[in-house]
């Protein structure tokens, strides 16, 4: 009944396919993961009749058979099935392979070599005789053939579109075959060497009589692992290199591919490997005389503590467990030299360590029995589960059920008052913990049986009653599934009661771990599950406040995957009160995060869809922040409204309304600013942000209309005040200035979108601003923000065009450049980046020898530092512009070709490089592809102005050869901006030569 029942459903489900349009690969994925194999056959059998199937599937059917009968063998209970479905597997690998064209050719290759040494690698399981040996490696060899032919196949394939012009923008499909046939090629070049390693491994003495295929896999994997280290068959070879290694006896050049395994990026295709390297590292370190006990357990606990679900039962994982217990118990044989305590944990730790290797079959088994009879555990003594008298009724495994809950709530309370004792020994923890295990293994039997035994005479109070002890036990021992199914069916069963009630909590914190387990996208069924509970739980206990959290946990998740409208319609359900209010300040904060984000990506990619996003979130923030703050209920105020306030304030402040900034800050329920000295910090940051963005909105106010200059002015400078004393350590000065630069930043940005006549005001109320800080502080961090500050202001207010400054722009420049003469007055160590700006201050003051003085000094300490020598460059050639006419040419004959200002010998290099040098060495480097463009512009421009004060035509023509070797080179040059300059120049240089001046042609 139960096949007909299954057929039955598989059929709808195709017949869904079919209507719906759903897939076909996802339904064959879905029916091999059900483990439904012949259904999965059957449906291939009638593909041909179910409309809509894609025609790549319809012509690949004996592949994707061959792929289902390597599933079914995986998982046969039996010898003889699991032969039977290898055997069909690779007569399906055969019929494909018929077909020479194909595009997925290489991957049934790559299967059938699979194939083959999944069937050798089951002939080396269990009792392994020599016939079985001899099968294992005829069966290995027939594979490295296999991959063999792959590897050849696929080069000449790689070859030939090497040699063609795949254009990734028109032809996507072509790009995508050639990654594919790169990865395939890849892995069939690791799959070759393995199967040579494992034919070696296949000898009883694989070093002696297999070395000829260990050197020959050990080639391989050393190519490998050399040039393709950055894909993850690259990787991978790495971990084989150093087992080939180690079978060859080449200790130290085999800890070293171990090492450089595990120092790869811990990216999931890598973790089974690097499970695998340390084995290889702790089996390497006990060989050592004397054996490294220490390091071994050093690097392999961390590494299985790091095991996820989803591994603990991998083969990796077993084999590490032996190798870890091989070393505790090295640690017990080495107790003159150890800790009491230590050795002591080392028994427990390898005894359990052995036992939960020894419960998953595999090829470590042998070794885990054998290495627990040494220690005087036979198989045969291992408890698996403790035992439970069977009921005789559901009255009665209730009674038993509930004894041995309170019994281990009383072994819990054991457990952790011996876990706060420091001289207890370990093994008497260790004890009651098992113990406690046990009584809830029992518990658990025993309820599970009694509710299998009710009746409809049995109480429904009692049986809600086990039901909920059996869910919370289910929690207790981290079996979320069991205690999510159990503790839900309560809550559908009991509504409105306290029991139903507390049933659905715990499984819905039950569901929360299991998707938080599931570590993917891939859980929304855990995730519609804990929507729907959720839901049902705030609509049947609307009056409890806990249950309206089970509402709270659906607001988390919805924002969590940035569902902003989801999560609006929710808090709007829940009933007005400090949980919505709580929930609104939440969101609000992560709205503004959000907004940020996309306003710096926005930036980046020069995106204004992104930007009117932004804005669009930070006017959401700012509604959701306000009115979760307006909910609080009462005078006291948590931390986190406190960071809540200060977030308000930060999107005030960015959305210039000033006012709403300063007005937050100062409210008398929930104001930062007003209550900090009261309530005190959340966080350790929170004084030296909350005081930053207080100075911003302040200086904001003061350019804006309304309020007391002065006393604005006052506060800005206490503000100040209260952040340098904010911060502190050893790292206070470095993590000031910083904050002082991103103001300074800041600054800069709001007076580039500020219409003239507020930004006049801006500038000269900040001036004042600056001012008063320059008079009363001599913090250096302080001063030099103050210089950036000034230096960065006046550079905004410079007109289009404008070389040197003039007006407000040359006061600012000149009050910056005044605050960095005297911080270098002060200390003669003077940071690098604040000597740059002075130099820079200079150019821009038109004082171009000062300027290339000083950034000489900058250049002599650190000549790669790009940025003086682009501004040493441009001083140079500013220079050339306004010097008398007889040194124009060498002035810019410096700025082309470099100098050495200060040199006594001329045959030293040039400590200023020029445009020239600055132009090749950014080439090298794609992210200075901006400085390299810029600085080619600069190199013909410099070449035209000399030749043009030299009266040299040819020197001339040369700068229209740098403007077209570029043109050739680069033809989109740097952008629709940079073009239209290099254009511009070539048309000024052709009319000075007399030439026609058509500039650049058409791109």
């Amino acid at each position: 009944m139960l096949l007909v029942i299954h057929w039955f459903l598989v059929m709808v489900l195709a017949d869904t396919v079919a209507v719906a349009g759903e897939p076909a690969e996802d339904f064959l994925k879905r029916l091999r993961a059900a483990g439904y194999y012949d259904f999965a056959i059957l449906y291939l059998d009638r593909l041909d009749q179910y409309p809509g199937v894609d025609a790549s599937l319809r012509e690949a059917v004996s592949l994707e058979k061959a792929q289902t009968y390597i599933d079914s063998a995986v998982s046969a209970r039996s010898d003889s099935a699991r032969d039977e479905s290898f055997l069909a597997a690779e007569k399906q690998l055969a019929e494909f392979l018929e077909r020479p064209s194909h595009p997925r050719r290489s991957e049934a290759q790559l299967q059938l070599g699979k194939l083959q040494l999944v069937r050798a690698a089951q002939l080396m399981s269990g009792k392994v005789d020599e016939i079985k040996r001899t099968k294992a490696r005829e069966s290995y060899l027939a594979a490295s053939k296999t991959f063999d032919g792959i590897v050849e196949d696929l080069k000449t394939k790689l070859e030939q579109m090497q040699g063609q012009k795949i254009d990734a923008a028109k032809e996507p499909e072509k790009v995508a075959l050639r990654d594919s046939y790169r990865g395939e090629y890849l892995q069939a070049q690791l799959n070759a060497g393995e199967s040579r390693r494992l034919a070696a491994k296949a000898f009883d003495e694989p070093a002696k009589d297999g070395k000829k295929l260990l050197e020959e896999a050990l080639t391989s994997f050393t190519d490998l692992s050399e040039k393709y280290d950055g894909y993850v068959q690259g990787a991978i070879a790495m971990l084989y290199r150093g087992q080939v290694l180690q079978e060859l006896g080449k200790r130290d050049e085999a800890l070293d591919s171990y090492i450089r395994m595990l120092e790869q990026a811990d990216a999931d295709p890598l973790r089974d490997a690097k499970f695998q390297a340390t084995s290889g590292l702790i089996q390497l370190y006990l060989t050592d005389a004397p054996p490294k006990i220490n390091q071994s357990i050093e690097r392999g606990q961390p590494m299985l503590d790091n095991a996820r679900p989803d591994e603990k039962r991998s083969q990796s994982v077993q084999q590490l467990r032996v190798d870890l217990a091989r070393a505790y118990l090295a640690r017990v044989a080495d107790k003159d030299n150890q800790k009491a305590v230590d050795v002591k944990r080392a028994e427990t730790e390898s005894r359990q360590l052995l036992i939960a290797a020894g419960k998953v079959p595999g090829t470590h088994t042998a070794q885990a029995e054998a290495l627990l009879a040494e220690i005087g555990i036979s198989k045969d003594t291992q408890v698996e589960l403790p035992a439970a008298d069977d009921p005789k009724n559901f009255d009665e495994s209730l009674a038993a059920g509930r004894e041995y809950y309170k019994a281990s709530e009383a072994l819990q309370q054991s457990l952790s008052d011996l876990e706060k004792q420091k001289d207890v020994a370990p093994e008497n923890v260790e004890s009651v913990r098992k113990e406690l295990e046990e009584t809830r293994t029992i518990a658990t039997i025993i309820l599970r049986r009694g509710l299998s035994m009710v009746t409809p005479e049995s109480d429904a109070d009692s049986i809600n009653q086990a039901r909920f002890i059996l869910t919370y036990l289910f929690y207790l021992q981290k079996r979320y599934r069991d205690s999510a199914v159990v503790g839900s069916y309560l809550s559908l069963k009991s509504p409105g009661n306290e029991m139903g009630l507390r049933g659905g909590l715990i499984s819905l914190g039950s569901l929360q771990l299991l998707i938080a387990e599931a570590g993917s996208e891939d859980n929304e069924g855990l995730v519609g599950q804990l929507r729907d509970l959720g839901d049902y739980l705030s609509k049947t206990w609307p009056d409890n406040p806990e249950a309206a959290a089970a509402q709270g946990v659906m607001i988390k998740l919805a924002l969590s995957k940035d569902r902003w409208d989801e999560a609006k319609a929710l808090l709007e359900k829940m009933p007005t009160g400090k949980e919505r209010a709580m929930f609104q300040r939440l969101m609000g904060q992560l709205l503004w995060n959000k907004s940020i984000q996309l306003r710096r990506q926005g930036t980046a990619e020069d995106s204004q869809e992104l930007l009117l996003e932004s804005d669009k979130l930070l006017q959401d923030a700012s509604e959701m922040l306000k009115s979760g703050l307006d909910g609080i209920e009462g005078k006291l105020v948590d931390p986190e409204a406190l960071t809540a306030a200060l977030v308000l304030t930060k999107v005030y402040t960015r959305q210039d309304d000033y006012e709403g900034a300063i007005r937050t800050l100062d409210h008398e329920i929930y104001g930062p600013a007003k209550l900090i000295e009261t309530q005190g910090a959340p966080t350790d940051g929170f004084k030296s942000d909350l005081y930053a963005t207080e100075l911003q909105a302040v200086v904001g106010r003061m350019t804006s209309d309304g309020g007391d200059p002065q006393q604005l002015l006052d506060r800005a400078t206490k503000a100040m005040d209260n952040l340098r004393g904010s911060i502190s350590g050893d790292d206070s000065q470095k993590r000031l200035t910083s904050i002082y630069m991103n103001m300074a930043t800041d600054i800069r940005a709001q007076l580039d979108k500020s219409p003239p006549d507020r930004k006049s005001k801006l500038i000269d109320a900040f001036r004042v601003f600056l001012a008063r800080i320059a008079q009363t502080s001599n913090d250096p961090a302080t001063l030099q923000w103050v210089g950036q500050t000034l230096l960065q202001m006046g550079e905004s207010s410079m007109a289009a065009g404008d070389k040197v400054a003039v007006g407000q722009a040359k006061e600012l420049i000149e009050s910056a450049v005044t605050t960095f003469e005297n911080l270098k007055k002060e200390s003669r160590d003077l940071p690098l980046n604040v000597e740059f700006q002075l130099g820079r201050g200079y150019r821009l003051l038109g004082r171009y020898s000062e300027s290339i003085k000083t950034l000489e000094n900058i250049l002599l300490k650190k000549s790669s530092m790009l940025d003086a020598q682009v501004e040493a460059a441009l001083a140079y050639e500013q220079w050339a512009a306004v010097t008398k006419p007889e040194y124009a040419a060498a002035a810019y004959k410096s700025a082309l070709m470099g100098a050495r200002p200060n040199a006594n010998d001329p045959k030293k290099a040039n400590t200023i490089w020029g445009w020239g040098q600055i132009s090749i060495l950014a080439s090298r480097d794609p992210k200075f592809s901006e400085v390299f463009f810029d600085a080619r512009y600069h190199v013909a421009f410099c070449r035209f102005m000399m030749g043009n004060a030299k009266k040299s035509n040819p020197e001339m023509e040369k700068a229209i050869s740098d403007i077209t070797q570029v043109a050739a080179l680069y033809p989109e040059m740097g952008g629709p901006q940079q073009r239209q300059k290099f254009d511009a120049l070539l048309k000024e240089i052709q009319k000075r030569l007399g030439l026609q001046a058509d500039g650049l042609p058409q791109p």
